[in-house]
């Protein structure tokens, strides 16, 4: 809509998903941050990575802020649709970038159920979208990203 009604720069962010089009008013790609995954029920909303992006949708998925424990035990609110039941691995964040944010969210999503080594492979196989992947080792956060995915590191 803002592209077909003349807009040529915006970022526009709902619900952790973003679209963004041209450059920022200094010029330069987007920025925009992939929020640091906290098992904590008052998130200080700290910043994992920022990304440089323009003319791209990105979307992150995660298990960290909405979940539940039960007889000692955290339940995820992602559901494999293979199970039925609540996912039980260690990736905590999916972020996507993709031409489209649609696709972006559903693949983030997807992600979320297949867990780290699946979503990287998916992501590597998939010239057409790039992953950053968030998981717990142990007591560490330990990040993972897809070969193209560099591209849209800050430096």
């Amino acid at each position: 809509l803002l592209s077909r009604n003349g807009c040529s720069d915006f970022l526009v962010e709902i619900g952790g998903e973003v679209v963004c089009k041209g450059k920022n008013p200094k010029g330069l790609s987007w920025s925009v941050g992939i929020s640091k995954p906290e098992d904590n029920p008052l998130p200080t909303n700290d910043v994992q990575q920022v990304l440089q992006i323009t003319d791209m949708a990105m979307a992150t998925s995660g298990n960290y802020r909405q979940f539940y424990y039960r007889d000692g035990k955290k339940y995820s609110h992602t559901i494999d649709p293979r199970t039925g039941y609540p996912v039980d691995h260690n990736l905590l964040s999916a972020t996507i970038v993709a031409r489209s944010c649609m696709r972006a969210d559903a693949l983030a999503t997807a992600c979320m159920v297949l867990g780290v080594k699946d979503a990287l492979n998916l992501c590597e196989n998939d010239t057409s979208i790039d992953g950053y992947f968030i998981y717990s080792d142990g007591d560490s956060l330990k990040t993972i990203f897809s070969s193209g995915f560099e591209q849209y590191l800050k430096k």
